[in-house]
């Protein structure tokens, strides 16, 4: 799904990666192998997706290429053993599928693609009596049950926070440790629901019930994770389309996720959770809302989402690197931006 830059011997964590998660074509298009101002295998860049020819093709394509496991294969595994077994696997397999052929990755990084709502705690019944809300404004304010989401046993919330857990405790070869080299693509309804859940636990709408879903054994994961990559655009499911979330979403939810992997109830987030934080991007101009950049109210595409991850509160997730999955149409800007804050 994402494209970024590295050497045979990438570390764990590269800083800054930049990650692409497109056709073949759109990735040459921003790389520009063999150009004089092409994007330089300085140990930044890898590329992910199932396709043998995202730069050069075959053999030359082995130490920038990550490996993946999908959202679907962590659920079938089901247990945090075998969920450290498929992960490490991934980490230490020399040889791992791209289309329409093995031809291998070699940078020793693997990335889940992607976490979904499947890795949250069940939310509670709010049509139960506990949970009904005062019909007139003449009745009290109703007292709502403390309710501290819990992650259990069986849950794949809990089982990947115990699996990254093991890896966390398993010392890599070249250094560091297993859990070092998982990264997370984190899906959008994800990131909204954490960027829009109030209280200790981010999971209460304003009227104080949880209406959005917890993700607390998730959270251990990403501690323990090398990164986690926030998809910053929404995906209407029914017209297959994507656009980027907008400017007053991109002002706030990045900020409240690194609260969240920080800790709960957390006032400000802590240097290492923002420095695990990635921002990936796609095509399209973020809807102005709120208090917009001027670029951004021009029209901007790119450089209006380059604006947002700058921000003050954004900057320090913008500098560990960034991403794009499929940036048909924006090539030339996402590139122009990305060369210009990372390759300069």
């Amino acid at each position: 799904m994402l494209f970024a830059v590295a050497t045979a011997t990438a570390t764990a964590s590269a800083s800054p990666m930049i990650v692409m998660y497109g056709t073949a074509e759109t990735n040459r298009k921003i790389i520009r192998p063999g150009a004089a101002d092409a994007l330089p295998l300085d140990g930044r860049l890898f590329v992910q997706e199932p396709n043998w020819s995202h730069l050069f093709g075959g053999e030359a394509d082995r130490p920038f290429r990550l490996a993946r496991v999908t959202e679907d294969e962590l659920e079938a595994a089901r247990t945090a053993p075998t969920m450290a077994r498929l992960l490490r696997t991934g980490i230490d397999q020399a040889n791992c599928y791209y289309a329409p052929a093995w031809f291998g990755c070699r940078s020793r990084l693997v990335f889940v693609d992607e976490i979904d709502y499947r890795f949250a705690e069940p939310a509670p019944n709010l049509n139960t009596p506990a949970w009904r809300g005062r019909t007139s404004r003449s009745q009290p304010k109703p007292v709502f049950p403390n309710y501290v989401p819990t992650p259990r046993p069986g849950q794949l919330g809990y089982e990947l926070g115990q699996a990254m857990a093991i890896l966390a405790a398993t010392p890599y070869p070249g250094g560091g440790s297993y859990a070092d080299r998982v990264h997370f693509y984190i899906a959008p309804g994800v990131v909204s629901s954490i960027g829009v859940g109030r209280g200790r636990f981010q999971n209460l709408g304003r009227d104080r019930r949880p209406h959005f879903r917890s993700y607390e054994g998730l959270r251990g994961a990403l501690q323990h994770a090398g990164g986690a990559w926030l998809e910053m655009y929404h995906f209407n499911r029914a017209s297959r389309t994507r656009g980027p979330f907008n400017t007053y979403e991109w002002s706030v939810y990045p900020w409240r996720f690194a609260l969240y992997v920080t800790g709960p109830g957390a006032a400000a987030p802590a240097p290492a959770a923002l420095a695990r934080l990635h921002f990936m991007m796609s095509h399209g101009a973020p809807k102005a809302k709120g208090g917009a950049p001027a670029i951004c109210r021009r029209g901007a595409r790119q450089a209006c989402q380059f604006s947002l991850a700058e921000s003050p509160k954004n900057q320090p997730i913008l500098a560990n690197g960034v991403g794009q999955y499929r940036m048909e149409g924006d090539e030339t800007e996402w590139r122009s931006q990305v060369r210009r804050r990372f390759f300069r």
